[in-house]
């Protein structure tokens, strides 16, 4: 028995390449049965894997006096055996309310970061950490009910980065009977059995209700959660190259294009919400987002979705534009500027100048204009439009409202907001970026030309 859940994880390492002679791992050591599994089986096969081993444990100082009790524990062991043991005191509640976190989230969080830090520090090129086919089944579980994508029923992946799992081949069934045959004493950690955590009801309602369907039912989602895994890696390349066609990506906007995510067949794009919007703004997209998400692409122009409490997507015209709630806001500008002079909105600089009749340019570019300054005044407003302004588009008869205007031009909802106009003497003389004004527009009888520009 002992050789069989022993070669489970040689084989499991050897397939996976996750040891290899002379690495220098950092083992996570709680005190509890899987860790304590973990440590005496590298101490057992030391000589074997050729490898270098320390621990560390992290006191979460949730269980008062026990939490003290398991790190004694972990240092008698680590004594005992001569290895190097590294702690560190965290109050993981206290994180939990500041970053309004789980408890359990905030644990693994501190207890990643801590791995990573001491690694670093002490040039360990690997950490091991003790999850095992029991921990994934809660992982995929818990995953499924939250409405997860393919990366989330995947499951735990055997390394990620320098973090490597050996275990993940054995239930924990298999390790406490180990423990228990061979005399290895261990921590038990009460709040496993608490189940107002999510996990720990999965752990102790849900899994032993499916074991009576079948005893195996840890294995049978380990072994699903491979398969998903390796079809995900085919739906990613999928899904990456529908992103990169169809998004258009600024440091703090995302922009989806509604006419190229419709060639995304409809199967792909929960992956494709998740993988592009989750990556960008850091956030978990839930079923009911994504569902969301998916209405929006059949709504009306400017419809709203709240993704979280500072994530919007927005319906517009061809694309959904998803940003922050703050940049949603529109802000009222207003600001003169006097020719010669320059002023600085939102980060661009805003120029008037004038210049010589013949050093007038054809110019594709958005950011310039030349205008004829014989009928304008010295002095120019920047501001935002406002409902009811109009002006002479070039090249067209008569006067347009600026609101249809934009429109015409696909302007997306967004980009409204922010859209300026330049005025002179309460004549809107440039739509910037857009569109001169008629009445401005340089004549073989100018005399006087102002070059207006914007970077």
């Amino acid at each position: 028995m002992y050789k069989t859940i022993e070669q489970k994880v040689l084989k499991l390492i050897d397939e996976n390449h996750l040891i290899e002679k002379n690495d220098k791992i950092l083992v996570a050591l709680s005190g509890g049965g899987d860790s304590v599994f973990l440590l005496h089986f590298l101490l057992k096969f030391k000589r074997r894997l050729g490898v270098h081993f320390s621990a560390f444990h992290l006191n979460h100082k949730i269980r008062g006096e026990d939490a003290k009790k398991d790190e004694k524990f972990c240092k008698k062991l680590c004594d005992e055996n001569s290895v190097e043991l590294f702690t560190v005191v965290k109050v993981v509640k206290g994180y939990a309310k500041k970053n309004k976190l789980s408890v359990e989230e905030a644990g693994r969080i501190l207890r990643y970061k801590e791995l990573n830090k001491i690694a670093g520090k002490k040039s360990f090129n690997k950490i091991a950490t003790a999850h095992n086919a029991s921990d994934n089944a809660e992982t995929v579980l818990l995953n499924l009910i939250k409405g997860a994508g393919s990366k989330g029923l995947s499951g735990i992946p055997v390394q990620r980065d320098k973090i490597i799992r050996p275990m993940l081949s054995l239930t924990s069934d298999e390790i406490r009977n180990y423990l228990i045959k061979k005399k290895i004493n261990y921590r038990l950690d009460a709040s496993n059995l608490n189940i107002d955590y999510e996990r720990n009801y999965i752990r102790n309602k849900i899994i032993p209700e499916l074991k009576k369907l079948n005893p195996k039912v840890e294995e049978k989602i380990l072994s699903s959660s491979k398969i998903i895994k390796e079809l995900r890696g085919a739906i990613e390349e999928h899904v990456e190259s529908a992103i990169r066609n169809s998004i258009n990506s600024s440091k703090v906007i995302l922009r989806i294009s509604l006419k190229k995510l419709n060639k995304l067949e409809k199967s792909f794009w929960n992956e494709f919400f998740k993988s592009a919007i989750e990556r960008k703004f850091k956030i978990d997209l839930s079923a009911k987002n994504i569902n969301d998400l998916t209405k929006l692409t059949e709504s009306q122009s400017s419809k709203k979705i709240n993704l979280s409490n500072k994530i919007i997507a927005t319906r517009e015209r061809e694309f959904i534009s998803i940003g922050s709630s703050n940049l949603q806001e529109q802000k009222i500008i207003q600001k003169k500027i006097k020719a010669g002079d320059s002023v600085d909105v939102n980060g661009y600089i805003f120029q008037i100048e004038q210049v010589k009749t013949d050093a007038v340019k054809t110019s594709h570019k958005k950011n310039i204009e030349y205008i004829s300054a014989d009928k304008a005044k010295s002095f120019f407003q920047l501001r935002s439009w406002k409902d009811g302004d109009r002006f002479y588009p070039l090249g067209m008869k008569g006067s347009k409202k600026i609101s249809d205007f934009l429109i015409d031009e696909k302007v997306s909802s967004s980009q409204k907001k922010k859209q300026l106009v330049l005025t002179n003497d309460g004549k809107i003389v440039w739509v910037v970026g857009l569109r001169i004004d008629e009445r401005f527009k340089i004549t073989s009888q100018t005399k006087k030309v102002f070059i207006l520009s914007y970077k």
